[in-house]
């Protein structure tokens, strides 16, 4: 289940570092190739690849404005724009838990009709509550063999020196963007903690394990413990830190559960742990309930500390 799952596929289409970062953008209203050239520290050749291969796989949408000299824009498909849950995992994620945020660019998100601030969250079946790992768990979908046919990225590692226009990269982001880290960070979601239970769990060498092991407890996701002297043996534990990714990771599964492994077809399923009933986490907002449309949302700057307890007062 760990390798064949709708997170796992869906990090197979977009978890990739160059293909986060083009996507965080298009939210953000880049459409045309050189509004992504001037937000990210991009090669033009490596865009345009990018670009080829999101709008292959039906992320975007390429659209003549320009017969001379030819000019696309690339504007998010319907598909596309369900990712938007991602992004403001990613987001929310990144300011709150991230070592490398920038307070200065924090954000918060408004309506665009009202200016009325939501707060989104992944629920399931009461949309004012977040879904934490203790209310679901996966088991096996109705075809557990079931894999969907689509153009996966490369599968190389993100170097941690690559920068976007802004600065280092978002640390979200390099640890979605790498293949081997999400396989990691998937498996210590399945309760997977000592070096043997990974080795045997995954596809994977026990260089790129120790590596990734070690990366991960260095960025404070997981936690180093020993529990035998002699031999001395470790297992890793997700830390505060990688618990309060679980929210990204509902928006991966929710993403990939409907656009590439359909219930009836799914490997896997979330289950209420409780009543058994599937859940399939939704994007809403924990103040009224409702599912969040991304062309009803904007970002906009955070408030400040004294915004902030002028509105409590008033």
């Amino acid at each position: 289940m760990i390798q064949n799952n709708p997170v796992s596929h869906a990090i197979d289409v977009v978890g990739e570092a160059w293909t986060m970062l083009i996507l965080r953008e298009a939210f953000r209203g880049a459409r045309q190739f050189e509004d992504w050239l001037s937000r990210l520290t991009i090669a033009r050749s490596v865009l345009a690849r990018r670009l080829k291969t999101m709008t292959e796989a039906g992320l975007l949408e390429a659209r003549l404005y320009q017969t001379r000299p030819e000019r696309y824009e690339y504007l998010l498909t319907e598909m596309g724009r369900d990712l938007f849950g991602v992004a403001v995992m990613l987001t929310l994620w990144e300011q709150d838990w991230s070592p490398r945020a920038d307070p200065a660019r924090a954000v918060r998100f408004v309506r665009r009709s009202s200016e009325d601030e939501v707060r989104p969250i992944m629920s399931g079946a009461d949309p004012t509550r977040a879904l934490s790992p203790h209310d679901v768990m996966p088991t096996p979908g109705p075809n557990p063999d079931f894999a969907p046919r689509m153009k996966t990225m490369r599968r190389r590692r993100v170097q941690p020196a690559q920068r976007g226009a802004s600065g280092p990269i978002e640390l979200g982001v390099e640890l979605f963007g790498d293949y081997w880290t999400n396989l990691v960070l998937a498996a210590a979601f399945y309760r997977i903690r000592r070096y043997d239970e990974f080795l045997s769990n995954l596809d994977i060498s026990t260089s790129v394990l120790a590596d990734r092991l070690n990366a991960m407890v260095g960025h404070g996701i997981l936690e180093k413990r020993r529990y035998r002297t002699r031999p001395e043996r470790f297992e890793y534990v997700l830390t505060e830190r990688g618990l309060a990714l679980y929210p990204l990771v509902l928006a991966f599964f929710a993403w990939g559960q409907r656009w590439l492994c359909p219930e009836e077809t799914a490997p896997v399923i979330l289950v209420d742990r409780v009543s058994g009933a599937p859940v399939l986490p939704r994007l809403t907002d924990a103040v009224t309930g409702e599912v969040i449309d991304p062309r009803s949302v904007r970002a906009a700057p955070a408030r400040s500390h004294a915004d902030r307890t002028r509105a409590a007062s008033g």
